[in-house]
């Protein structure tokens, strides 16, 4: 499993690709962080919500790459394709919490 994990991280490619993931998915939070109707109390109760979620999978994740990446050999594309798909991930979630929270309540 370590060497599949190395192969991943170790691609230049996903590097860029999750650098351009990122900007869209952080510029498409902040639209809807402060839209009008997140705001409100109700608002900022799904935020809290889907940032508890975004928060605690930040923890499973940074604890599983630091496991994975204490057997390898660390280059500057390894560390930061790990930290850039770790931020990627935890917008998403918190982004898709929000939109499902706003559907349910």
């Amino acid at each position: 499993m370590i060497q599949i994990f190395n192969e991943i991280v170790s691609n230049k490619t996903l590097l860029i690709v999750g650098a351009w993931f990122g900007e869209v998915i952080t510029i498409a939070l902040i639209i809807l962080l402060f839209k009008k109707s997140s705001r409100d109390e109700r608002g900022k109760a799904i935020i809290g919500k889907a940032s508890i979620i975004s928060t605690i999978l930040f923890i499973i994740l940074v604890n599983f790459v630091c496991k994975m990446l204490a057997n390898m050999e660390l280059t500057y594309i390894t560390v930061g394709v790990c930290f850039q798909w770790i931020y990627n991930i935890v917008l998403a979630v918190e982004f898709v919490a929000i939109l499902i929270y706003k559907r349910i309540e």
